[in-house]
């Protein structure tokens, strides 16, 4: 079996798995990041607009947060695709993965001692919302990319 039969038959198992992983982080970081989304962006746009128009609960601050980290994201994964070339995908993971598992690192290790306290002013959620959303934005574009090939 050639590596390329071999990476067709394991794809939709890992598609799966970053599925599972992006909806775990976006259901968490809603829920005790103050209604905020970290893996995809699209809820944030409305969520931004609703707490433009100070609808109670909702934070500019930290929809803009995860917007710009998801956005820095984007451009760190399109330089490194850049760098992997259009031979391997899989070059890209490889480079990817260990990114992201450090940021998720990160971010756990932020995530300790806190409280879940939205209403409590604090640079922790802050934290949690870019780190979270940097990781997930390598997450969701190479998966992108192998849906691409």
């Amino acid at each position: 079996m050639t590596s390329n039969q071999a990476a067709e038959k394991i794809a939709p198992y890992v598609f799966l798995g970053m599925t599972a992983v992006t909806g775990l982080v976006d259901a968490v970081s809603y829920l005790s990041l103050g209604r905020v989304f970290t893996a995809n962006m699209t809820g944030n746009v409305v969520l931004l607009g609703f707490a433009t128009a100070r609808v109670p609960g909702l934070s500019v601050t930290r929809s803009l947060t995860a917007l710009v980290s998801f956005l820095a994201g984007a451009v760190l994964g399109g330089r490194i695709m850049a760098r992997a070339g259009n031979d391997s995908h899989f070059r890209f993971a490889a480079q990817a993965f260990p990114l992201e598992v450090v940021l998720l690192t990160a971010a756990s290790l932020c995530a300790i001692g806190y409280k879940g306290d939205v209403m409590e002013p604090s640079v922790q959620p802050i934290a949690l919302i870019a780190l979270t959303a940097l990781a997930m934005c390598h997450l969701s574009r190479q998966w992108e990319t192998e849906a691409q090939s």
